[in-house]
């Protein structure tokens, strides 16, 4: 009886040992699970730190990027214009000059000296620079193309072209009928690419203000207005 009793006590020991045992190692890999998920979730959170930061970083660069492209195109585009400031000035003052012609001034005559054709009267021309038809028709290609020609082929073509020659010598029908730009401000120049650009510029419209912009264009290695319009209206009219 004491025999049985000793070995149900030792096999008691035995078995609680063993639970202990068992419940301790239980603890001891749940408390490793617990740290290795927290020391995952941690490089996680570190990653996701980094991968924001290089994100945004890379946003940052792209914007500074841009925006300093923008900075320089601007930058070009103010210098190309300064560039043709000249350019503008000649162009204009072709323009102005042949629309002054158009109106019947601008050209030197002798008065005491005409012809009559019809109801028009045609005095001879003593200005320097005209000679002959041929003449004006160069000095008017040399400063404008493009439509600008058909607006102001009148001057040396048709029937009742302004200029004519009789007896050899030239002769302008110089009858005051207004005309030519009286310009009142500085010319912007827009548009510009490496043959062609916009000058728009303000002037005294008869008696009001309007804004002439003028398309100029390189052709034979010279600069030519090749239209303009008025305060935005139709092509080539005033």
């Amino acid at each position: 009886m004491k025999k049985r009793i000793i070995i149900c006590m030792l096999i008691s020991v035995m078995v609680c040992g063993s639970i202990a045992s068992c419940g301790k190692e239980s603890g001891s890999g749940s408390k490793s699970a617990a740290e290795a998920t927290t020391t995952m979730t941690a490089a996680e959170a570190e990653t996701t730190t980094t991968t924001e930061k290089a994100t945004e970083a890379g946003t940052t660069t792209a914007e500074s990027t841009e925006a300093a492209e923008t900075t320089a195109t601007a930058a070009n585009n103010n210098g190309a214009a300064e560039d043709h400031l000249a350019d503008a000035a000649a162009v204009l003052n072709n323009i102005n000059n042949i629309d002054g012609i158009g109106g019947g001034a601008g050209v030197e005559t002798d008065t005491a000296d005409t012809k009559q054709e019809g109801s028009d009267t045609y005095a001879k021309v003593t200005d320097s620079r005209f000679t002959t038809v041929d003449d004006v028709k160069k000095y008017v290609n040399d400063a404008i193309c493009g439509t600008l020609l058909d607006r102001y082929k009148f001057l040396y073509e048709g029937d009742d072209a302004y200029f004519k020659e009789f007896d050899g010598a030239l002769y302008f029908m110089s009858a005051q009928r207004g005309s030519g730009f009286s310009y009142t401000g500085e010319p912007v120049i827009t548009d510009v690419t490496d043959d062609s650009f916009t000058a728009t510029v303000p002037f005294d419209n008869f008696g009001g203000s309007s804004d002439l912009a003028v398309k100029a264009v390189k052709e034979d290695g010279k600069w030519k207005a090749s239209s303009f319009s008025v305060d935005g209206g139709a092509e080539n009219v005033r």
